[in-house]
C-alpha cells in the first residue's frame, strides 16, 4: 500500500535492443533460456502514464468515475496490444468492496490524569472504522498501552499477556521491537521489519483481543513516512473487503495519533512515552493501563460496490496451462487533503500510473515476440492503496490456479531519476527468482542489491505479498539509487524529495520534462525476467528455510 520510490536503473537502449541473455549457472540449476529483449515503446509508457494521471481521472479511486475511465482505457489498450480477455470472455474480475467515509468526526477527548485534553481530526489524529455501522461511538474507553501490539507464540512474545482489553482502546507502537537494530539478527529479524510491524497486523490483533479501538503512535522513522502521508491516506473514503458480518468482528475504530499527542497523553497519565517505548522492546514487557479514558465519535457514509481487477493474457503455445504473472495496481487515492495551492487530486502519476502503463508496454512487446511456451497473465489490480485488496482477492479466488502459476513480477512505481548502476530487490534472497533477475542484468554489468532499509517493511506493502502468502514465488525490484549521473547522493536526494513532497499527495503529477531513459531500461529487465520464466521448464521455488517455502511445496504437491 505504501512504498518508497527508488531512482531507476538503465540498460542502455542499444545494448538491449538485440541482446541475448546467457548466464553461467550452478551445476544443479536449470540453464536460463536465451531471451532477446525487443524495443519497448516509450510513447506507450509516456502517453498512458499522462492520461491515467490526468485530472480527468480524479486520482483513480475505486468506485469513482476515475475507475470507469481506467477500466475503459485498459481494456482498449490491452486489446490493441493483442492480449486476449483473461477471465473467460471478460477482461474483468469483480472485487467486492465496501466504501466507508468518516463524517462529522469529533475530537479525540482524553479524560483523567492531570486534566482533560482534546485533539483535532487531521492535524493531530485520524480515525476510521472497519465496521459497517452508520454511527460510531467510543465513549470513556480506558486507554491501555500494549507496546508493539504483538502476539507471536512461536517467538514466545505476547504484548497482551495478563491484560484484558475488551472494550478498551489500545495504544500501539509502529514497526516491531527490533527497529533500530543494526544487524539482521534478533527476535523479529533485527532491523528488517516483519509482518508483526505492519499497521495491518496491529489492527487485526487488536480486534482478535476484543479492543473497542486501536490507535497507532505515528513516528516518522519507524513508520517510514511523515504525518502528511497518514493524513492524506486515512482521510476521505476508505475501502475494505466485503464480509458476511459487515465488519462486526473488527474494532469499532482504528486510527493514528501524532507522537507528540501521544507524549502529552502519557504525561497526563504520569508516564514517560520514551521510557515506555524503550521498555516495550523487551520480551518481559507488560501492558500498561494508563488510567485515562478516550472518547471519539463519527458518522459513516457506507456503500457497497464491485470494483474490478483487469486481466489480459497471452496463451502459451506449448504449456498453456502454466502461467507467469505480471502485477501492477491501477488505483490511487482519488481526492485527498489539498495542497497549499488548493489542488485536491492525488493523481498518482509515479504511484502507480507508471506501473499500469508498463503492463501495456510489456504486453505489446510480448505479443510482438510471439507466443511463449507458457501463458503470461497481465493483472492490473484494484484497491492496493487500501491494503492490497484487489491482489488479495485474486490470490484467494484465482482465475488461474496458483499451483500452476510459475511465479510473477510485481511493478509498483517507476521513478524518473535517470540511469543507475544498480537495481534494488525488495526481499532479495527469498526465492530462486533472484537468479532470473541476475541473468537479465548480466548484459549491462549492473548489480542487484538488497533493499537498504528493510526496517521499513516494503516487502509487505505491495501486491506481490498477496501471492507470496499463498506460496507463489514473486519478485519485486525497483531501480537503484546509485545514479550514473551523481551517484548515491543524488539518488537518495531525489528519492527523499519524492517521499517528502509528492508521495501520496497531490504533487505526484505527470511532468512533461521527465527523462524516460532509466524507465525504459528497467522495463526491458521486467520483460526479460518474465520472458525467461515463460520459456523455461523450470519451477523456481522459495529458498530453503524461507517462510513461504512449505506453503509452495504443499501447493505444488497437489498440482
Amino acid at each position: 500500500m505504501q512504498k518508497k520510490w527508488f531512482a531507476l536503473a538503465l540498460i542502455p537502449a542499444l545494448a538491449l535492443a538485440s541482446c541475448v541473455i546467457q548466464v553461467d549457472d550452478a551445476e544443479d540449476a536449470v540453464p536460463l533460456p536465451e531471451v532477446s529483449a525487443p524495443e519497448l515503446s516509450v510513447d506507450t509508457m509516456r502517453d498512458i502514464t499522462r492520461e491515467l494521471s490526468s485530472d480527468a481521472f480524479e486520482g483513480r479511486a475505486p468506485g469513482t468515475i476515475g475507475e470507469e475511465k481506467t477500466l475503459a482505457l485498459l481494456t482498449k489498450e490491452f486489446a490493441e496490444a493483442g492480449l486476449e480477455p483473461g477471465n473467460g470472455d471478460s477482461w474483468f474480475q469483480d472485487v467486492p468492496l465496501v466504501e466507508i467515509e468518516a463524517k462529522n468526526v469529533s475530537d479525540l477527548t482524553i479524560k483523567g490524569g492531570t486534566g482533560d485534553m482534546n485533539f483535532k481530526y487531521g492535524p493531530e489524529m485520524v480515525i476510521t472504522s472497519y465496521q459497517e455501522q452508520p454511527k460510531i461511538d467510543v465513549a470513556d474507553s480506558e486507554l491501555v498501552f500494549v507496546g508493539y501490539g504483538i502476539n507471536a507464540p512461536e517467538r514466545e512474545w505476547n504484548d497482551y499477556e495478563g491484560v484484558d482489553v475488551k472494550g478498551k482502546t489500545v495504544v500501539i507502537l509502529v514497526n516491531d521491537p527490533d527497529f533500530g537494530t543494526e544487524s539482521l539478527e534478533g527476535e523479529f529479524g533485527g532491523r528488517a521489519m516483519t509482518y508483526y510491524g505492519r499497521w495491518t497486523y496491529k489492527y487485526e490483533e487488536a480486534a482478535r483481543q476484543g479492543a473497542a479501538a486501536a490507535l497507532i503512535i505515528h513516528d516518522t522513522a519507524p513508520a517510514a513516512y511523515g504525518w502528511n502521508v497518514v493524513e492524506s491516506s486515512w482521510s476521505g473514503p476508505q475501502f475494505y473487503a466485503q464480509s458476511a458480518s459487515g465488519g462486526a468482528d473488527q474494532t469499532k475504530a482504528n486510527g493514528w495519533v501524532q507522537k507528540d499527542v501521544a507524549a502529552r497523553i502519557f504525561a497526563s497519565a504520569g508516564q514517560d512515552l520514551e521510557a515506555m517505548m524503550a521498555a516495550a522492546k523487551n520480551k518481559d514487557f507488560k501492558a500498561v493501563p494508563l488510567g485515562v479514558t478516550a472518547s471519539m465519535s463519527f458518522e459513516n457514509d457506507i456503500s457497497k460496490m464491485n470494483s474490478k481487477n483487469v486481466i489480459g493474457m497471452i496463451k502459451g503455445k506449448t504449456r498453456p496451462d502454466e502461467y507467469v504473472l505480471y502485477t501492477a495496481h491501477w488505483d490511487h487515492l482519488g481526492r485527498c487533503k489539498p495542497a497549499p495551492d488548493g489542488d485536491d487530486i492525488c493523481n498518482g502519476a509515479v504511484d502507480n500510473a507508471t506501473g499500469t502503463a508498463a503492463l501495456v508496454a510489456l504486453a505489446e512487446a510480448h505479443v510482438k515476440a510471439g507466443a511463449p511456451d507458457r501463458s503470461i497473465i497481465f493483472l492490473a489490480v484494484t484497491a492496493e492503496e487500501s491494503g492490497l485488496l484487489g491482489s488479495k482477492y485474486y490470490a484467494e479466488n484465482p482465475v488461474y490456479p496458483l499451483n500452476k502459476t510459475v511465479g510473477g513480477v510485481n511493478m509498483d512505481a517507476f521513478g524518473m531519476a535517470g540511469p543507475a548502476k544498480n537495481v534494488v530487490v525488495v526481499g532479495k534472497g527469498k526465492s530462486q527468482l533472484d537468479r532470473y533477475l541476475e541473468g537479465a542484468l548480466t548484459v549491462d554489468g549492473r548489480t542487484a542489491e538488497a533493499e537498504p532499509t528493510p526496517e521499513k517493511g516494503f516487502y509487505y506493502r505491495s501486491d506481490h505479498f498477496s501471492f507470496a502468502k499463498l506460496g507463489v514465488p514473486m519478485i519485486y525490484f525497483e531501480g537503484g539509487e546509485d545514479l550514473v549521473d551523481g551517484g548515491r547522493a543524488a539518488g537518495e536526494a531525489i528519492s527523499q524529495d519524492y517521499t517528502e513532497n509528492k508521495y501520496h499527495g497531490p504533487k505526484d503529477e505527470f511532468d512533461p520534462n521527465w527523462n524516460w531513459d532509466g524507465v525504459m531500461g528497467d522495463l526491458k529487465v521486467y520483460y526479460t525476467v518474465a520472458r525467461m520464466l515463460a520459456m523455461t521448464e523450470d519451477w523456481p521455488n522459495w529458498n530453503d528455510g524461507d517462510e513461504f517455502r512449505d506453503i509452495r511445496d504443499t501447493s505444488r504437491a497437489g498440482a
